[in-house]
């Protein structure tokens, strides 16, 4: 069921993009779609772990973006994380080289273990009732961040961030931090001013 969820999610975003695209370049304010890849690392309580994801953005008014956001985690042998996040990115100075944003957004937070996987967090370990493997916990994820998109041409930008992850599941909350890079793509041309 949750693969179905994510497939649909892909097909409706990529259909977004493609009207998106479509927008003419002399737009004057740089309406259109963003391509995004992440790289970095996220960090709970029970350590660090690498951390890569892709992101799709539709700007639909010079401070506001909708982008829906993956992220990909490999904390240890056996153990995967993925969520899917969508929400909305401010943009405090549109237009310019430098552009902070604070981005927000809800969506699903997938965590895997196999047998003997180790460590696994006690918001888990706390919920396996059986001795069935692999255990699969699908949960609600809110997200809340920040950063700058830093323009090093009028379509590419590189854009470090950080952002808090709230993962709930059972009456129980579990806090990660994700910090690391993307690398963005806009596919329109953005008239950027020093």
């Amino acid at each position: 069921m949750t693969l179905r969820v994510m497939v649909l999610i892909a097909f409706v975003s990529a259909a977004a993009a493609s009207s998106a695209g479509a927008q003419t370049n002399d737009n004057p304010f740089g309406f259109g779609t963003t391509l995004a890849g992440f790289a970095g690392g996220t960090v709970d309580g029970d350590g660090p772990a690498p951390a890569a994801g892709l992101e799709l953005g539709w700007e639909i008014a010079p401070r506001l973006a909708i982008e829906g956001t993956t992220l990909w985690t490999a904390p240890g042998d056996g153990r995967h994380e993925f969520s899917v996040v969508i929400g909305p990115k401010f943009n405090f100075r549109p237009g310019r080289r430098q552009v902070p944003f604070v981005t927000a957004g809800a969506g699903m937070y997938r965590a895997t273990f196999d047998a003997g996987a180790a460590p696994v967090p006690e918001f888990y370990a706390a919920r396996m009732t059986d001795t069935a493997s692999p255990h699969t916990f699908d949960d609600f994820v809110a997200s809340v961040g920040g950063g700058a998109e830093f323009f090093v041409h009028t379509h590419w930008a590189v854009r470090p961030d950080v952002r808090v992850l709230m993962v709930a599941g059972d009456s129980n909350l579990r806090w990660i931090t994700a910090v690391g890079v993307h690398v963005a793509y806009h596919f329109e041309h953005h008239h950027v001013a020093d």
